[in-house]
């Protein structure tokens, strides 16, 4: 497996777990650096079962937003799963206002739940 310079990976018991390294993922650069790492993660790992922790994040833009609709999408079309869990309170509040928990993004308050979903 590949290097990332913005997310750490592991892989336990078949599902993959995604961690953003940057605490806060406002500037451009950073963001368009974080949407093709895992675009190219994705291509060369195709993880079936994937779960994005973002626990280190405390802020993040609708770039973002728009780079994890994109993740979720690649995922479920090659017939895998995507889960999200331990959003920190700010970035809580943005998907709730945003109606995308429980709508767009299954979200899980800790890892833990997440792996437990996949059955």
């Amino acid at each position: 497996m590949a290097d990332y310079k913005r997310f750490n990976v592991d892989v336990t018991e078949g599902v993959t777990v995604i961690r953003p390294v940057d605490k806060e993922l406002s500037d451009l650069v950073l963001q368009d650096e974080l949407h093709e790492e895992l675009m190219r993660f994705l291509v060369d790992e195709k993880p079936q079962k994937l779960v994005i922790n973002f626990g280190t994040v405390e802020y993040c833009t609708t770039g973002i937003i728009n780079s994890l609709l994109s993740v979720k999408k690649r995922v479920i079309a090659a017939d895998g799963r995507f889960k999200m869990c331990c959003l920190t309170q700010h970035v809580h509040d943005a998907f709730r206002a945003l109606n995308l928990e429980g709508t767009v993004f299954e979200v899980f308050p800790t890892e833990a739940d997440a792996f437990a979903s996949f059955g």
